[in-house]
């Protein structure tokens, strides 16, 4: 996902989010000097951290025979209730439906991406299947 933020916001011009930065910090209780000096490095490990915790989430859907395109689309929900958990837990973002709409779309057009090369990913290694009719 840190690489389509990247990727779009080279074309949107959109600023850097630090929700993320502030969910891990409030989540951690790291100092605000530490949260000022490291804010990109949390909205990393936020990042990479949710990622790696959804990651194994689409694996056991695989495994079950929950794939394709669909699996990614549940894959995606999944995802977004992940972030919004721990965000409206931290106290650091409102509920998604309250945002401006860009941010709506943009939110999840990452996630859906995430989804879809995770699901992928998931449905070939442990599945075997390619969904683009190899084998």
């Amino acid at each position: 996902m840190s690489g389509t933020n990247k990727l779009e916001q080279l074309i949107t011009h959109r600023p850097n989010s630090y929700v993320p930065a502030r969910t891990i910090g409030n989540h951690l209780g790291v100092s605000a000097s530490f949260y000022q000096r490291n804010t990109d490095l949390l909205n990393h490990v936020h990042h990479f951290g949710m990622g790696i915790l959804a990651g194994p989430v689409r694996a056991i859907m695989s495994y079950y025979g929950v794939i394709g395109p669909f699996a990614a689309f549940v894959h995606t929900g999944v995802r977004m209730m992940m972030d919004q958990g721990v965000e409206l837990a931290a106290g650091t973002s409102a509920v998604p439906w309250s945002w401006p709409i860009n941010e709506q779309v943009v939110d999840v057009l990452h996630k859906g991406a995430y989804a879809l090369v995770t699901g992928y990913v998931c449905d070939r290694l442990v599945r075997g299947v390619d969904w683009f009719g190899g084998e």
